[in-house]
Order: C-alpha cells, then structure tokens, then sequence
C-alpha cells in the first residue's frame, strides 16, 4: 500500500500503555514519540467504544475502536466513515478547480466514453457547460448539480463533486498503517 503522505514514523518509537477501565474493559494507549520531542507526535487512545487520536496532526474522534490489520494498512474510506457524527471535523472540503477539471473532462470526450450521443449528448454537454459557471460555490454547484433540472439520464453519483482531504488526516491514516506494520 502507498503512503498517502511524505510523513515518516519510522524514526518514531512505538510505546503502549494498557489500563484496565472501571467496566473491566482495556484502555489501549499508542504513543508515536520521535525521541523526546513533541514533533510529529501521535497520540492513540482506544477503548471498546472507540478511538480518539491526539497530536500535531489535529484531534480525531472514531466511532469505532482500532484494531491493527494484519494487511499493515487501513482504509480510508472506512475511517473517515468512522469519524465521530456530531463532531465539527471535516475529513475533507469542496474542492472548486477539481470539480471544475472533471466537468471539463466530462466535456470533452467523458460523455461520448460513457455512450452519450446525438441529442442527450449535445443536452449533456450544454447543462454541464452551465454547471461549471456555478463550481466557485459549493451551495450554489450543490443546488444546480442535484436539485436542479438535469435534463441526462446521468445518475447523481456520477456528477462530479470533488473533495480534497485533510492532509492531518491522511499523516494520521499513515500512522495507522505503520501501527499495524510493526504489530504484524
């Protein structure tokens, strides 16, 4: 599996506290320390209810506990699925210039791949022309992308809508996979 990010843990030490919760349930606690510093450090509290991760990377709340896989990576998807409802944390934004880029894409040739032709190619490629005049906004793309007059058959999951993630969120992730690396 790829690193997400250029961060490197492989100079952090790796200690783990175990206490025992009132319920009689553990408490797991990882620590990712590069010597003495408190650069680059990583905090990882996970009981049965779930995992909060604290650090120079940003406070995360998971609504699930971590268990290391043995494939020596996680998920992203299913992480930032895990974040805690409620929470004010954004796994990631609107992201104008590449919602705007696959629109393009779309334009110019995307339509035709996907077997668009003659008159819903050419309705296609007019409401997508007209929906890159709204993609500065995110409420305003919003509105004319899904709850406006789509006059193709394309389904709504296939209009782009494009986030960049959290770069905090994706070193995090990295030190998810080399917690399960060193536990393999």
């Amino acid at each position: 599996m790829k690193k997400r990010t250029n961060w490197d843990f492989s100079e952090h030490t790796h200690k783990v506290e175990i206490f025992k919760s009132e319920e009689g349930g553990e408490i797991r606690v990882d620590h990712f320390r590069k010597g003495n510093s408190s650069m680059g450090y990583v905090k990882f509290v996970n009981d049965n209810r779930g995992l909060s991760v604290f650090g120079d990377f940003g406070n995360w709340i998971f609504c699930r506990p971590f268990h290391p896989s043995s494939d020596g990576f996680v998920s992203d998807g299913y992480w930032n699925e895990k974040l805690k409802i409620g929470s004010s944390q954004d796994h990631a934004k609107y992201d104008s210039e590449e919602t705007a880029k696959e629109i393009e894409e779309l334009i110019n040739g995307g339509l035709e791949e996907w077997g668009y032709q003659d008159d819903e190619l050419k309705k296609g490629k007019e409401w997508l022309t007209e929906l890159l005049s709204y993609t500065d906004d995110e409420l305003e793309y919003t509105y004319h992308a899904y709850r406006g007059y789509n006059p193709t058959e394309m389904d709504y999951d296939y209009i782009p809508f494009c986030k960049k993630g959290s770069v905090q969120l994706q070193i995090i992730f990295d030190a998810f996979d080399e917690i399960c690396n060193r536990l393999k």
